[in-house]
């Protein structure tokens, strides 16, 4: 039994190092597998995949290869509107949350920083997180494939970018989410929406020079943090303007 498969875009660099870089792999199966088994046999999570097209038609990862067929795997689109069914991932995402994994962990602030979403904490391991993605619906930013490949996760990355600055670009280009940051409105150390707070109910608070050039303040009702638009704000403005 043979089957071939045909990798589009950046996917065959995510294959493990005997396949890494072919874009056509003429594979010998002995053994009856689903198509979402079988790719993730070449290293592939199937988070990173958006389609898969055999004799001109869409399959979806259930599908039972068989002799002699010929498999298109192809990434997700860009953007990737997760509202949107598919035959690959006919439930849909309602909005647009993540979780982050420690792997990826500095990736989290900066996400909250820009207004989404967003859940982190170091000590959840791999059962956690594909737990919490199944019952939250949120799509999981990582950068451990065997973790994408556990069937409760649906909507994932794997993200590219080391350094969390391009990481953050690549998650808001791939989500197109450019048009839906709303900068500062989340406690960077919990996710809870900030809420505004009078400068006169802190004032015991802040530093001299804080209570001399500040004026607007928020507070984060869960952790009791205080915010204000200090010179991080406007780097930060200026990074998330990209």
């Amino acid at each position: 039994m043979t089957i071939t498969l045909h990798f589009d875009g950046d996917l065959s660099d995510l294959l493990r190092r005997r396949w890494k870089g072919l874009r056509s792999i003429v594979f010998p199966l002995d053994r009856r597998t689903s198509v979402k088994d079988l790719i993730e046999s070449f290293g592939l999570p199937h988070t990173e995949v958006g389609s898969i097209e055999l004799e001109g038609r869409e399959m979806d990862f259930n599908h039972i290869v068989r002799d002699g067929s010929i498999l298109r795997i192809r990434p997700v689109p860009v953007p990737w509107d997760v509202s949107m069914p598919s035959v690959l991932r006919p439930v849909i995402l309602s909005t647009v949350s993540f979780i982050v994994d420690v792997n990826v962990g500095r990736l989290a602030r900066y996400l909250r920083a820009a207004g989404f979403d967003t859940l982190y904490d170091h000590r959840w391991g791999d059962k956690d997180l594909a737990e919490l993605v199944l019952r939250e619906k949120r799509i999981l930013l990582t950068r451990d494939m065997s973790l994408l490949m556990r069937r409760q996760v649906m909507f994932g990355r794997y993200i590219r970018a080391t350094r969390p600055v391009d990481q953050l670009r690549e998650v808001i280009d791939l989500f197109g989410l450019a048009g839906q940051q709303a900068p500062f409105t989340r406690c960077l150390e919990c996710n809870t929406m900030l809420q505004p707070v009078a400068k006169a109910d802190i004032l015991h608070r802040l530093e001299p020079l804080t209570r001399k050039y500040y004026t607007s303040f928020s507070r984060c009702e869960k952790c009791d943090r205080i915010y204000w638009p200090g010179s991080h704000t406007e780097k930060m403005r200026r990074l998330l303007a990209g």
